[in-house]
């Protein structure tokens, strides 16, 4: 029984480590504090930067659907950003924040990516019409 207890306290201690390490959101940060932070991450996204060396999308990439949805999970769990599932793999922030959340099977696995948009207000709300 004891046993049992430190098998899940462990568990509930990866657990909570990977979440942080999942929820880095590099997207609208400059390269530098990227560089800094993305260092400290348990999963290391590539970071796509444009040409002011900000952060316009980060993507992850795992080996099964069920690793990319765990990752969703823990992306919009934040409420900042107010997530809105618009359909199965996408998630829109508050239109402030001009956010998407996809996911896609790939090749190898599948891919889990966040990035900026550039929505006018019509269009925002449109997609969120059809949810």
């Amino acid at each position: 029984m004891f046993e049992k207890k430190k098998l899940f306290t462990l568990g509930l201690c990866l657990f909570a480590i990977t979440a942080t390490g999942f929820c880095q959101n590099f997207v609208g940060k400059s390269a530098a504090w990227c560089k800094e932070n993305r260092s400290r991450s348990l999963v290391k996204p590539s970071l796509i930067y444009n040409h002011e060396k900000i952060c316009i999308r980060e993507v992850y990439f795992g080996k099964e659907m069920a690793v990319c949805e765990k990752l969703v999970v823990q992306l919009t769990k934040d409420p900042t950003y107010g997530w809105i599932r618009i359909n199965e793999n996408q998630w829109v922030s508050k239109f402030e924040d001009q956010l998407l959340v996809e996911v896609h099977e790939a090749e190898k696995g599948c891919r889990t990516q966040v990035h900026r948009t550039a929505w006018t207000k019509e269009l925002y709300e449109l997609l969120l019409k059809n949810e």
